[in-house]
């Protein structure tokens, strides 16, 4: 563009002035350097018209221009709109000498423009002859262009080169080069056109190019130097080039096994004691039957298809949208975690390859289902795809599915069941309609949807009223049989802890997974002892008695026995249970729960030492300003009417009457708070009233000795369980255990905390628990209304543990209450029966263990004193030394609700421990018993005692 020369050609009407072409066009050869020099706002080029009788000296010639030029006219007005000029008018309008007819007319009349012709196209009609006088008015201009050559019918223009100027490197945008440049072109100069009269007006003017400045892109990528750009392009087709051939390498080498040979190498997954030696049981026998498709009902197909891939019929056996949509998600994720899958995919996944989540596997399961697409037809694809894969509850295969959940085979399913086991397979445990009735709900709609979309379905049969079929109870043994109830419920909370770590049931069930729990060995056998002698009578008797028992090492958390209950399945007794006492069954704890209120008004700076009235009957307010809502707080026995006492003695008896205002003055809020920091999970529903302090909500025993455990370790909380690592078949270490501790509540919280619980075993309800040669424990009892359950949890520095009783699901009917059992005809209390298994474990799984001492009691907070006169220090007796060695209860007479011989002794009697583990009754009359009430809280709806 710079340097280059221009002619323009102009003709004069009769009067001497210069008009415009009527088509408004630029020739090929009249044009511009509009880079430089813009155009006027409305992209027309404005003339000035001067009249004939200017006499020749009026036209000076610039400096520098050709001898022979005078001056010009038609050169870009470089003023913005509005400027004044000199000779009149303004910038943007043709401007004309003073006396001019047309002075200030703009530029739209028709005899006010200058006609830029095209040489090739000769004179026009009704051309004129030439003016050669030209207005020089614009000197800021014409300064900046020459005239090179002028003749009678052109004249040439160039444009003076300034010292800033750099040669350019390209045209401007929307000019092309011109085939060839004139003879009058300077050395170097370039020729361009514009496309018409749109490209003089959207041309835009483009920054100079610096040396090395790329061409093509955005401005930071031509902004980069050559050699970069040059390395990023070769490493970028590098990258294309070798991904190719690492997919023709992955192509040539695959092979594609017999549809006979998929899953030949299963291999069974192994659960062992913390020894990583002695077995516990084992998983991996596969539920699994190959039927043709025939014998599969055209309503199971179609409800899988609309599951996993509703368009398989007319797609590859891979989806290139599913796997770019996919790999965006992972990448974004930074892991695998979606795979994108056709049912082609899956089946080349589930028979070929493993269930790791890395891209060599994905790149290999891509190159196998392309080859499987290649050698089988859809329908041997589909086949083999429904009778490998997996549907939960250990059922591999359609048919296997359709007996496992309907009880029927294959061919039989409606397809409405058809829809319920399709929508298994994306979720196998986590879509059974008996463990996730919802979601398994849900996903069994969307099946149906897809169905009526395809036109496979009656959108009748789709409505959104309709309800799933039910399916059977789940038979969590799968056939597997193991070494004892006790190992069967390892087994399943293994698997849980497994699948919720994120390993698939399929990996557990085939790829020999060798599971190293936390279980000692020893101690599960004296778990399995303390159980089996102390009730040995009781279970005999009542079929439908239940008892979990579950320790963990409080530092790290790891379970060290698990008794999850006395049968799994059918047992000999006729009774039928695959429910853990330890982790499935959520009874209420009682009393074991009021050791959290404890620690909830610890914290808010109530001390130990504080004394607060303990009357046998108290009257809570309600909340409603009209007084509604008071409910009646009461204690056992007939003289429950204990006066004043501090935390610790309501600790030891179990005070109702102090624990709960204890809880409202600590806020009920906290004290739900602190149960959460200690252990009770957030799926565990906690009431937001008074009652929670009496442990009145379902709980599970895994979650209350997560509590106690945290007591034993000083306030820092680790959550129980039960797999330390677990290695793959490769021997690489794929899962390990979490030890991390948090810090739930403060040491010195903690100390205070136990130093009372010690209490309970000292000389309160729970002194048949003590441990043999005296060894220091602490712990707490627990009992609810109507003899629904009964607790122990207690714990040494070493170790933690939990006991529950309860007889069915533990339902408050009177079937299910712990009375009529053989020792405590007329109840089972928490210093009972649960204490006493509590001590025959704890004394068995110390053994050899050298005894341990709590720390100190700091009695931090302020004391606060309800009592009209100073309260004495509490004194403590001497720990009596208990024998260690269990042994099957003796015979003794049936005992009323309050564990007195019945006939043998007054109603006033004390309670004294039983040889049998129960409440027994002394001579000596003691008012300061805690009472079970019959009649409940009006708003608790229930009375909990220790």
């Amino acid at each position: 563009m710079r340097g280059a020369a221009y002619r323009l050609t102009t003709a004069t009407d009769d009067a001497g002035f210069t008009p415009a072409a009527t088509d408004g066009t630029v020739s090929e050869a009249n044009i511009y350097d509009r880079d430089v020099y813009p155009r006027d706002d409305d992209g027309r080029t404005h003339v000035r018209r001067t009249p004939a009788d200017r006499t020749p000296a009026d036209r000076a010639p610039a400096e520098g221009d050709h001898p022979d030029a005078g001056p010009v006219n038609g050169h870009l007005d470089s003023r913005p709109n509005g400027a004044a000029r000199p000779g009149g008018g303004v910038s943007g309008q043709a401007g004309a000498t003073p006396g001019s007819n047309t002075y200030g007319e703009n530029t739209y009349g028709e005899t006010d423009r200058t006609a830029v012709r095209d040489e090739r196209r000769g004179q026009p009609a009704d051309s004129k002859p030439v003016n050669n006088m030209y207005d020089t008015t614009d000197r800021a201009t014409m300064e900046r262009i020459g005239v090179r050559e002028r003749t009678a019918d052109s004249t040439t223009y160039v444009r003076r080169p300034r010292p800033d100027d750099v040669p350019a490197a390209a045209p401007a945008n929307g000019v092309r080069k011109r085939a060839g440049a004139g003879p009058a072109d300077p050395p170097g100069a370039s020729s361009t056109r514009v496309d018409g009269r749109r490209g003089l007006a959207d041309e835009a003017e483009q920054p100079p190019v610096r040396p090395g400045q790329g061409r093509r892109g955005p401005m930071f990528w031509r902004n980069r130097p050559l050699w970069l750009r040059r390395l990023v392009m070769f490493g970028l087709l590098a990258g294309v080039l070798m991904f190719a051939a690492l997919v023709a390498v992955l192509y040539s080498l695959t092979k594609v096994p017999l549809p006979a040979a998929v899953n030949a190498a299963e291999q069974t997954s192994i659960i062992t004691y913390a020894d990583r030696t002695t077995e516990i049981a084992k998983i991996g026998t596969v539920n699994r039957t190959d039927v043709p498709l025939s014998e599969v009902s055209v309503d199971v197909q179609h409800a899988v298809l609309a599951a996993e891939n509703k368009n398989f019929y007319s797609e590859p056996g891979i989806s290139p949208r599913g796997i770019a949509r996919a790999l965006w998600v992972n990448v974004r994720g930074g892991e695998i975690s979606q795979g994108g899958s056709t049912i082609t995919q899956q089946y080349a996944k589930n028979a070929y390859l493993t269930q790791e989540r890395t891209f060599s596997r994905k790149m290999k399961e891509i190159v196998l289902a392309v080859k499987l697409a290649q050698k089988y037809s859809k329908d041997e694809i589909l086949e083999s795809y429904l009778n490998t894969i997996y549907f939960g509850r250990g059922a591999y295969g359609i048919e296997a599915a359709s007996k496992t959940y309907f009880g029927k085979p294959a061919k039989s399913l409606t397809a409405e069941e058809g829809a319920v086991i399709a929508g298994l397979i994306r979720s196998p445990n986590g879509l059974d309609p008996r463990v996730t009735p919802a979601a398994a709900e849900r996903r069994w709609h969307e099946v149906l949807d897809t169905m009526v979309e395809k036109g496979w379905l009656d959108a009748s049969r789709a409505t959104s009223d309709k309800k799933p079929p039910v399916t059977l109870e789940r038979d969590r043994s799968n056939g597997m049989a193991v070494s004892s109830p006790q190992a069967a419920y390892i087994r399943d909370q293994v698997k849980d802890e497994l699948i919720a770590a994120g390993i698939s049931e399929q990996q557990i069930n085939l790829e020999g997974l060798r599971i190293q729990t936390s279980i000692d060995q020893g101690r599960q056998t004296a778990a399995y002892l303390a159980v089996t002698n102390v009730l040995a009578k009781p279970y005999a008797a009542v079929p439908d008695l239940k008892t979990g028992l579950v320790a963990v090492e409080p530092g790290t958390g790891r379970v060290l026995a698990w008794y999850g209950g006395s049968i799994y399945g059918k047992g000999d007794n006729g009774q039928t249970s695959y429910v853990d006492n330890v982790s499935g069954a959520r009874v209420p704890p009682g009393s074991t729960f009021k050791p959290i209120t404890l620690a909830a008004a610890l914290q808010k700076g109530i001390s130990l030492k504080s004394v607060y009235e303990a009357p046998d009957v108290l009257e809570i307010p309600g909340k409603a300003a009209d007084g509604s809502g008071t409910y009646m707080v009461r204690n056992d026995e007939e003289h429950g009417n204990f006066g004043y006492l501090n935390l610790i003695d309501a600790t030891a008896e179990s005070v109702n009457t102090v624990y709960v205002p204890l809880g409202i003055e600590a806020g009920i809020g906290n004290v739900i708070s602190t149960a959460r920091a200690l252990g009770v999970g957030k799926d565990v529903p906690l009431t937001d009233d008074g009652g929670v302090t009496l442990g009145r909500d379902g709980i599970a025993a895994k979650d209350m000795v997560a509590v106690y455990g945290t007591f034993a370790n000083n306030g820092k909380a680790v959550a129980p369980h039960l797999v330390d690592r677990v290695i793959d078949g490769k021997g690489k270490v794929i899962y390990e255990g979490p030890t991390n501790a948090k810090n739930a509540i403060p040491a010195t919280v903690a100390a205070d905390v136990t130093y009372a619980l010690q209490s309970v075993l000292k000389n309160g309800t729970g002194k048949s628990a003590q441990l043999a040669d005296g060894r220091p424990a602490a712990g707490k009892t627990g009992t609810t209304d109507n003899f629904r359950t009964a607790w122990f949890c207690g714990y040494v520095p070493q170790v933690a543990a939990c006991v529950n009783m309860f007889r069915g699901d533990g339902g408050v009917s009177k079937a299910t209450a712990l009375t009529g059992i053989p020792g405590a005809a007329g109840g089972v209390y928490g210093g009972g029966y649960p204490a006493k298994i509590w001590k025959a474990f704890m004394d068995g799984a110390l053994t050899g263990v050298a005894p341990q001492s709590f720390p100190p009691a700091k009695y931090g907070g302020t004391v606060t004193n309800a009592s009209p006169s100073p309260t004495p220090e509490p004194t403590f007796s001497p720990e009596p030394t208990v024998s260690p060695e269990v042994t099957e209860p003796a015979d003794e007479p049936d005992r009323d609700r309050h564990g007195r011989p019945t006939a043998l002794l007054s109603p006033s009697a004390d309670s004294t421990l039983s040889a049998n583990g129960q409440d027994g009754q002394s001579p000596t009359p003691n008012p300061r018993r805690s009472r079970n009430n019959d009649d409940g809280l009006p708003q608790f709806g229930q009375d909990t005692t220790g």
